[in-house]
């Protein structure tokens, strides 16, 4: 299997992941017992961008269809928004040109800070795009319903990140693993990703 087939179906299945965690999450938002919207999505977005970088955008985009069609929000303007403030968790990449995408998981701060801000980023759009549409932002209920969203997607990534191998730049990973068997002779160069 190639790297590239690696990365299709890895990304495949994070998005997934992602997709019905969040697509639950709609419909139980949906009943008389649940009084906020569970959306989980975000720690595997920013695992997707430490595994594949800038591909793992893709969730991003499906996501945002997903929202999309659910929400039947077709309205161009809070389509567009929201959208941007999807999108905008991928700011957090910016981490990657300041430290190795390998050193986040291991750093308690760096995991924090990383998931902070693709987190506050995704917040703050949205505020200002209830304050486009709307004229005023509803800060307790923009609060209140990203509050328990922050906390249980922070401990996702926290338990993501002591996974052994699963945080990790994976076209590096996946080329020293090979480079590895070769030297131990358990793969030809015919066999090799």
């Amino acid at each position: 299997m190639t790297i590239r087939k690696f990365m299709t179906i890895d990304l495949i299945v994070l998005s997934v992941m992602a997709l019905v965690v969040d697509i639950l999450g709609y419909f139980a938002s949906k009943s008389a017992l649940v009084f906020f919207y569970v959306s989980l999505s975000i720690p595997i977005m920013l695992i997707a961008y430490i595994r594949w970088g800038i591909k793992g955008m893709v969730i991003n985009l499906l996501a945002i269809l997903v929202y999309t069609i659910m929400y039947q929000n077709f309205d161009l303007l809070p389509m567009l928004l929201y959208a941007a403030s999807v999108i905008s968790v991928a700011v957090s990449m910016i981490w990657f040109r300041i430290v190795k995408k390998n050193q986040i998981k291991d750093e308690f701060l760096l995991l924090t800070l990383y998931y902070f801000t693709g987190y506050f980023t995704l917040f703050i759009i949205q505020a200002l795009s209830q304050y486009i549409i709307s004229n005023e932002i509803q800060w307790i209920t923009l609060t209140a319903r990203h509050s328990i969203n922050f906390l249980l997607g922070w401990v996702i990534l926290f338990i993501a990140s002591k996974q052994q191998d699963f945080m990790v730049d994976m076209k590096s990973y996946l080329l020293k693993s090979i480079s590895d068997r070769k030297k131990e002779g358990k793969i030809s160069d015919d066999e090799s990703l």
